[in-house]
């Protein structure tokens, strides 16, 4: 269930790792404009995203429970709400840019931050109709478009960073926003074909696209709580980028690479989520929560086999990994070899401990995607959002950036928040209160209609069709 999702995460996060790569090639202003404005405008964006990837707990459930036709409505209710959130993102774009960024002071991060704006329900639409395929257990569809899309982005970004002289212009910063647009629209518009199938749109009603108001709600219900809380995780980590720009130039620099070669390694997190969103939603959906439990079991032995490869790709390649950024020429002309190797030291040791980070935010995730199927969203919110201000940012203000100090220990109150935040969801989830929550309401008149037969002596019933007879009576 997770490896198709963990490589349309790949394609991503290789998506994103490029654009900084090039980037860091193009110019360090460029680099460095593109961590401030892009972590923020993300923060929006995946908030977006992840409201609208609630399609697939819905679709989860009414998979498990065997309610096909029904599977096609949050899908478009989702889809209303990508529409409906150009009225959110554009006021974005006209009033928060040249507050925040003014384009006087801050021109690249004023353009690229509000060109990601006036775009952002573009990048929903996928998570929307992903969540029909990933809800059902079948995302090999979103992990071959996302890897075509993947090769699209590659192919561009040089095109449109650099140009091609008589044919192609420059388009610096811009180019790779550019490129990362027209990839997501092509994976994207194909998703939606094969959603709106014949074949789907007869066994699921993918073609009912009527604004359904009681599924959109309930939607919304569930997916504000971790849109929100992705969304000030993301402003958080804006927040300290401009902490680490107020310390210096090498801060924001070491703290640019650093994020853009942990973003590389998030992809197993992120589909370990989706995967346990899925089997869990299933399970809930068949009435059997205690398989969750092994969801979680399996989830920890893959993580394990994960951080084996993570350990050797950072603790022995470090070094290679950290050429690919400072190898630049204009790098290279701008600093001393002293800055440069210093500035290549603080990158490799900051490496090691971000290995830990991963680790424990890698749990985390697993354990989030087992609480977000059950419907527990709130508590993730609330708990999330506590920890990453209580843990990580406020520590970082006090001790890094108030005394100017090393951004080593910045990474090292970073690993420390992994593990009390990984600690606070694994209580939660032991506690077992999102047994309690209900999300998708029982089927009325499949339990009228098994009672009939049952007042009419016919009680020869398939367990396939009702596997739970006694409850239903009762």
């Amino acid at each position: 269930m997770s490896y198709p999702m963990m490589i349309s995460f790949l394609s991503l996060s290789v998506m994103l790792f490029v654009d900084r790569l090039f980037l860091a090639r193009y110019s360090s202003q460029a680099l460095n404009a593109s961590v401030t404005s892009g972590t923020f405008s993300w923060a929006f964006i995946c908030g977006g995203m992840t409201l609208a990837a609630m399609s697939e707990v819905f679709v989860s459930q009414f998979n498990g429970a065997g309610r096909n036709k029904e599977i096609g409505k949050p899908i478009w209710q989702m889809l209303w709400f990508c529409l409906f959130s150009f009225a959110f993102f554009i006021p974005v774009a006209l009033f928060v840019t040249p507050y925040v960024f003014p384009i006087d002071i801050k021109p690249l991060e004023n353009m690229y931050f509000s060109f990601f704006m006036y775009t952002g329900p573009l990048f929903c639409i996928h998570s929307a109709v992903a969540g029909f395929f990933i809800g059902r257990g079948y995302p090999k569809v979103i992990q071959w478009m996302a890897i075509i899309s993947n090769v699209v982005n590659v192919i561009l970004d040089p095109i449109l960073i650099f140009g091609i002289d008589g044919y192609v212009p420059s388009y610096g910063m811009m180019g790779a926003a550019y490129a990362t647009l027209i990839g997501t629209l092509v994976q994207a518009a194909v998703v939606f074909l094969f959603f709106i199938s014949k074949k789907n749109a007869k066994e699921f009603g993918t073609r009912n696209y009527t604004f359904d108001k009681k599924i959109f709600l309930s939607c919304l219900r569930i997916g504000i709580p971790p849109a929100v809380f992705i969304a000030v995780e993301l402003f958080g980590w804006t927040f300290f980028y401009f902490m680490m720009e107020g310390v210096s130039g090498q801060h924001l620099y070491v703290a640019g690479v650093c994020q853009s070669i942990l973003i590389l390694f998030f992809f197993v997190g992120w589909g370990l989520e989706k995967g346990c969103v899925a089997l869990a939603g299933n399970f809930i959906g068949q009435k059997k929560p205690h398989l969750l439990n092994n969801v979680l079991r399996s989830s920890v032995k893959l993580l394990a086999i994960f951080s084996l490869f993570l350990g050797v790709i950072l603790f022995g390649f470090a070094d290679q990994m950290i050429y690919l950024f400072s190898n630049s020429s204009h790098f290279l002309e701008e600093n001393t070899p002293v800055y440069i190797a210093e500035t290549q030291g603080l990158i490799k040791t900051s490496l090691y401990f971000i290995f830990f980070y991963i680790l424990f935010e890698n749990i985390r995730w697993a354990l989030n995607g087992l609480l977000t199927a059950a419907g527990d969203t709130v508590f993730l919110l609330i708990a999330g959002t506590l920890s990453l201000w209580v843990f990580c940012f406020i520590p970082t203000y006090f001790l890094i950036y108030l005394p100017k100090a090393s951004i080593l220990y910045a990474y090292a109150i970073q690993v420390v928040y992994g593990c009390l935040s990984t600690l606070v969801v694994y209580l939660r989830y032991k506690q077992g209160k999102w047994k309690d929550i209900k999300i998708v309401k029982e089927d009325a008149s499949a339990h009228q209609e098994l009672l009939e037969d049952l007042l009419k002596g016919q009680s020869a019933v398939s367990d396939r069709q009702h596997p739970d007879i006694t409850d239903t009576v009762e």
